[in-house]
């Protein structure tokens, strides 16, 4: 079948643009995400950078909920009716504001009942949800992204983050507390959405249009939408963040301490699969409202360069991993060394998972999405509760990669649409290197 002709949204070069700005604004961020993550875990040692992840990881996997499964249903309305973008907007705002709120409620409950009696953590916490609560503002982010714009947004982003990561290394040169690293933590986010304003403030009138809808009624459509994929986000978040609570839980603080080292090794890595996603999620929409049939094969393109990236990071770190870990750690977090080493193999389904994540949106399968990660979450904790009380981090590890490999491919078994997946995405390996051949073809020309 020859490729489809590109249009604004499904033109290669812009897509690829387009990404290599989150691209590389991504590894910059690993990089000095790498370098300070480094000195504030040697600063604070396994035990206190153990509770400042616990206390990470206990309000992420309740307030990463709401925005996530709206704002895919807010994309897709973006690119639906572009003629009322500001109302979408405003309403999604709404939506996610309430939404946060209740769930920072419900992360501090969750923390006072496995962990009672224990301030630092509840505080710590505390202050990190309320600094969550500014991923209201993110939706200003998603509409340039969904203009393909990532520059705008990668500058703002980027400023907050070198502010946030220099001020990391002047607290640990002061010698605070770790509770000041958590007030950092939550800091990030408020500078962000100040910068979004900001964006928002000085682009060129008439961009955002508002509808002839109320913003509640509009909000209320979005939410009732959302509410497959926000269960199926939510059971995303347990499937992601829930090892580090159940270490916390089942283990110990230092135990936590060394998982939170050895698993940015592996999931710092998927901003990779967030920037091509994301840039290519406009064309995948427009290709599948053409029903001409290069949905398949833009889906397939997708896939078969995210398979190929998640190898050719995933080697590499297997055979080095530990000795990057004892070069810049230290022997006092060996241990880390050895979670590494299988957590990495959860690459691949990590990739997977987002970019399937994004195709249930599209074809309107919400359902399957909610059904395939609840089920993969519940194996989750049950393999978490069986293994970590045994085995600590390395149980964790384990449990990691039997989860995401069901979430991110053998549970495409259970439903027949799903089900020739499981064909296309090894067969996606060939069709990225066909297509790398053709542009190496006619860029020779």
């Amino acid at each position: 079948m020859d490729s489809p002709t590109p249009s604004y949204k499904t033109n290669a070069g812009r897509i690829i643009r387009s990404s290599a700005w989150l691209s590389v604004y991504r590894i910059l961020r690993m990089v000095i995400a790498f370098a300070v993550g480094i000195i504030v875990a040697r600063y604070l040692g396994p035990e206190d950078y153990g509770r400042l992840h616990y206390a990470l990881a206990s309000v992420l996997i309740f307030m990463g909920v709401a925005g996530p499964g709206i704002k895919d249903v807010i994309t897709r309305r973006f690119d639906a009716n572009e003629s009322e973008t500001g109302s979408i907007i405003n309403a999604g705002m709404l939506l996610i504001l309430i939404s946060n709120l209740l769930m920072l409620s419900a992360a501090l409950l969750m923390v006072i009942t496995l962990r009672p009696g224990d301030e630092l953590i509840l505080m710590m916490a505390a202050v990190i949800g309320v600094g969550n609560l500014f991923r209201v503002l993110e939706i200003y982010e998603l509409w340039f992204h969904y203009k393909l714009e990532m520059g705008k947004t990668v500058l703002v982003q980027g400023l907050s983050f070198f502010l946030i990561s220099a001020g990391k290394i002047g607290f640990v040169l002061l010698g605070m507390e770790v509770f000041w690293f958590a007030v950092l933590m939550g800091s990030e986010l408020l500078l962000t959405g100040i910068g979004f304003i900001i964006l928002i403030k000085i682009r060129p009138q008439g961009v955002l249009r508002i509808g002839e809808r109320s913003i509640s009624q509009l909000a209320v459509s979005i939410f009732r939408e959302s509410i497959p994929s926000i269960a199926g986000v939510a059971f995303v978040l347990v499937l992601f963040k829930i090892d580090q609570v159940m270490l916390g839980w089942l283990s110990s603080d230092t135990e936590v301490g060394f998982y939170a080292v050895a698993v940015p090794f592996s999931e710092y890595w998927a901003f990779l699969a967030i920037a091509i996603v994301t840039s290519a999620y406009p064309a995948l929409l427009e290709a599948f409202r053409k029903s001409d049939g290069s949905f398949d094969i833009y889906f397939k393109r997708t896939a078969g360069i995210l398979g190929w990236l998640a190898i050719a990071i995933m080697i590499p770190v297997w055979f080095l991993g530990e000795w990057v870990i004892l070069l810049f750690l230290g022997e006092v977090y060996a241990p880390s060394a050895n979670i590494l080493s299988i957590h990495i193999w959860s690459l691949y389904f990590i990739f997977m998972i987002e970019l399937m994540r994004k195709w249930y949106v599209i074809q309107k399968k919400l359902h399957l999405f909610l059904y395939i990660s609840g089920l993969a979450a519940l194996i989750n904790v049950l393999v978490n509760y069986a293994l970590i009380p045994a085995m600590g981090g390395i149980g964790a590890a384990w449990a990691t990669i039997i989860a995401y490999s069901f979430a991110g491919y053998w549970g495409l078994l259970l439903f027949r649409d799903t089900r020739k997946k499981l064909i296309i995405l090894p067969a996606s390996f060939f069709t990225a290197l066909s297509y790398l051949k053709i542009m190496l073809t006619e860029s020779r020309k």
